[in-house]
């Protein structure tokens, strides 16, 4: 999917029940939380009593006894009091009131949002697991920015969806049913006169939640660009620098930042006209409840406490219906999120695992291709055609040819970075499809043309070879690797940090690093892909001295375009061009047929 390119449409109610399912292992605190909610709601209901009371019972017998010139007493579920005294509880009541339902909501949304994170830890950790485990033909057709917005950004829908978005459906509907309930009973035809508007407000949501989902799409995808871009310009910092592209690549991030800034207004202007239309049709009822309530306590039919109840609880009514509003466009554009992180996971792997699959038994580390043609896609045409090879254990075999030859296809199909569109590729006999691809990589060494390193110290890169290897084992492994001498000269040693991507050392300490680790595994085969072709000659001998006591001890597989590399020390020389095995044998026997490779030798100008 191209960087402009929308995920396919995706119906709003099968995302959500998706999402529902990872909130299944927190059912016991949500239940504490809707056990909290349900208090919450009805000290809310609660607010206004207090006032009525005072309204209705406490101000009308101050004003007779004033007119009087009495003392009476309020009389209060058998109690009595003064007149002062029920003024100071009525005003004491609505402070204790509204400190228990904060005490109480606190509470609730604290257990609500450790949830949502919960479930946004449980999301995050299973994307990106699942990004790790999809094979590198994924990878290559995506920008990387795209991969890592989604693994950061585009996963906080979940916490969205269910803080401001599941729960918040539920408090209001709850607090409505409750509200109207009391409405009800206070005055039934004021009751239904608050709902006059609700049809109104419903078509308003309806018909703004299609467009804020619509945006909110377009705007996480921008969001994404905005991020690839900037991601791709720094990580390749040196090359543009070197070419002086700086302006070229401040303009192409403004263009992806100008999108994102169009899409960033629109969305804004739907989500601000919407709330305005909204308030408007709020505004509506509350005016009609208004007058027909002034109405009624003009005409008797309903005292002045009954009034400031029914206006009191008319707001309780509307606040959850605008809420329910704006909670459905939150969930509108938190859909568009869940949609964009559940289509990384309904990639389908193109590279299967084999349900059941064994562990891959230790091997000597022969390798066989046995009528192996590979293509990426089905309407593409084939890579790699009909090879048959033999690799025995302890041999150095290369693979050769001209750029576009199929070389390094070949060797990415032995530790199933891809699989063959036909054929089988076998480890001591065995076909790999049928083991765990775990297992069969534990087997392999890899030492590819420019070795990247991971942001940690030198130790921390050489030990990615073989987690838990203990100090001296890392370092016997440079010391084979002739990497110990540079890494005792840094500034901290083994400690020292290498920088994102290795930047602060030299493509050849780099390399030796990568050749340390491959030491460090001690894997009975070894994959080397152009593992010179970067580097300048002097160093190149050097890393190819550093090599061959590797390959001396491991079955090698080195794929190069550079033959010098290969000519002298290679058991086995194979010759592709466009994908097929042209040619094999000794450098002597291959030039000696003054074929593809002779052509090749020359066109180097290795000399004899």
């Amino acid at each position: 999917m191209s960087a402009k390119e929308s995920p396919p449409p995706t119906k709003a109610a099968p995302v959500y029940l998706r999402a529902i399912r990872f909130y299944r292992p927190y059912l016991g605190q949500i239940g504490l939380a809707l056990g909290l909610l349900l208090v919450t709601i009805a000290l809310n209901l609660l607010k206004p009593w207090p006032v009525k009371w005072l309204i209705d019972s406490v101000i009308p017998v101050a004003t007779a006894a004033k007119a009087t010139d009495t003392t009476p007493d309020i009389l209060f579920w058998g109690l009595k009091m003064s007149i002062a005294h029920a003024t100071l509880w009525a005003a004491g009541s609505v402070i204790v009131i509204y400190l228990l339902q904060g005490v109480f909501n606190v509470g609730n949304n604290y257990i609500l949002t450790e949830i949502g994170l919960k479930a946004l830890l449980h999301l995050r950790t299973r994307l990106y697991a699942f990004l790790q485990h999809l094979p590198l033909h994924f990878h290559e057709r995506r920008r990387s920015g795209d991969s890592t917005f989604r693994v950061a950004y585009d996963s906080q829908a979940i916490q969205t969806l269910f803080n401001r978005g599941f729960t918040a459906v539920l408090s209001s509907v709850i607090t409505l049913v409750g509200t109207f309930a009391v409405m009800f009973c206070v005055d039934r035809t004021l009751a239904y006169c608050s709902l006059a508007v609700v049809p109104l407000l419903w078509l308003t949501i309806s018909f703004f939640a299609r467009r804020i989902r619509q945006e909110s799409d377009t705007l996480q995808q921008e969001e994404s660009d905005v991020l690839a871009a900037a991601t791709e310009g720094l990580s390749a910092i040196r090359v543009v620098h070197a070419f002086g592209r700086e302006e070229y690549e401040v303009s192409q991030f403004a263009r992806e930042a100008e999108h994102s800034y169009g899409a960033n207004l629109r969305l804004t202007l739907t989500s601000t006209l919407s709330s305005l239309i909204v308030g408007l049709v709020t505004a509506l009822g509350t005016a009609l409840v208004l007058y027909l309530g002034a109405t009624h306590v003009i005409q008797s039919r309903l005292d002045l406490g009954n009034l400031w109840i029914f206006l009191n609880y008319l707001t309780n009514l509307y606040q959850p219906l605008e809420q329910l509003s704006y909670t459905a466009w939150s969930m509108e554009g938190a859909a568009a999120g869940m949609q964009r992180v559940f289509e990384v996971m309904d990639t389908e792997d193109a590279v299967p695992e084999t349900p059941g699959a064994p562990a891959l038994p230790p091997i000597d580390g022969r390798i066989t291709f046995d009528h192996v043609s590979f293509r990426y896609d089905a309407e593409e045409s084939l890579i790699v055609q009909d090879l048959s090879l033999e690799i025995l254990p302890g041999q150095t075999v290369a693979i050769v040819g001209g750029t576009g030859a199929g070389k390094t296809t070949v060797l990415s199909m032995i530790p199933r970075f891809y699989d063959p569109t036909e054929g089988r590729i076998l480890l001591d006999g065995l076909d790999i499809r049928k083991y765990r691809k775990k297992s069969v990589r534990e087997n392999i060494a890899i030492v590819l043309q420019d070795t990247l390193l991971l942001s940690g110290t030198v130790e921390e890169n050489i030990a990615y070879g073989r987690l838990g290897a203990k100090p001296d084992e890392i370092r016997r492994a440079a010391v084979q690797a002739q990497a110990h001498d540079f890494i005792t000269r840094l500034p901290q040693g083994y400690k020292t940090p290498v920088g994102e991507r290795g930047v602060r050392l030299s493509g050849g300490q780099r390399q030796r690093i990568g050749i340390a680790r491959a030491f460090l595994k001690g894997a009975p085969i070894l994959l080397l892909d152009e593992p010179t072709s970067a580097l300048d000659v002097s160093t190149e001998s050097e890393i190819m001295d550093t090599l061959r006591r590797l390959m001396r001890i491991q079955t090698t597989l080195i794929v190069t375009h550079r033959l010098n590399t290969v000519h002298h020390y290679s058991d086995r020389i194979y010759v592709m061009d466009q994908g097929r095995l042209v040619e094999s044998g000794t450098g002597a026997e291959l030039l000696a047929l003054n074929g593809h490779y002779a052509h090749l030798w020359a066109k180097g100008n290795y000399g004899a």
